[in-house]
């Protein structure tokens, strides 16, 4: 016969199971993160990440990158066999709300669409780009760009 007190260990053991299965993403295997490019101004040029010989190059106009201004993106890919890609821009210093878009591809190498970085009240914002890269066998590359932009009012 099951003690109630071993009862309640047996079924704290599935929860905490169960909660730690739900809490990881079976997804993340498939996610490598390239390092961010450290001699990168994305408000002055491009900006190319290189892992291997597969090369991602991100370029952000107008310059300077302009606060609640059209942006257009461009995206050249070398090396990678890729599905679709997805632009995230979240703000470092402060949260900034969902602004995710997914890229249209203009030739089999290269992809663009627009975006725009929201207006913020702090005079300084840091900002992360990442590059949302998903790959045909269902993988995915994250490459992070970082930004900062000053309001001046």
């Amino acid at each position: 016969m099951i003690k109630p007190q071993n009862i309640a260990l047996i079924f704290s053991v599935i929860f905490i199971t169960l909660v730690a299965q739900g809490c990881s993403k079976s997804d993340d295997k498939n996610v490598t993160q390239w390092p961010t490019p450290k001699t990168c101004d994305l408000h002055a040029d491009s900006c190319t990440a290189k892992m291997g010989d597969a090369k991602v190059t991100l370029k952000i106009s107008p310059h300077p990158i302009p606060i609640a201004r059209p942006l257009g993106i461009e995206v050249d890919i070398e090396n990678l066999d890729v599905q679709n890609i997805e632009l995230d821009i979240s703000g470092i210093n402060m949260y900034m709300g969902y602004n995710r878009v997914t890229l249209t591809p203009a030739d089999p190498n290269r992809y663009i669409g627009t975006s725009m970085l929201a207006f913020c009240t702090s005079q300084k914002m840091l900002w992360q780009i990442t590059l949302m890269i998903h790959q045909a066998d269902g993988s995915q590359i994250q490459i992070p760009y970082t930004l900062e932009t000053i309001n001046r009012r």
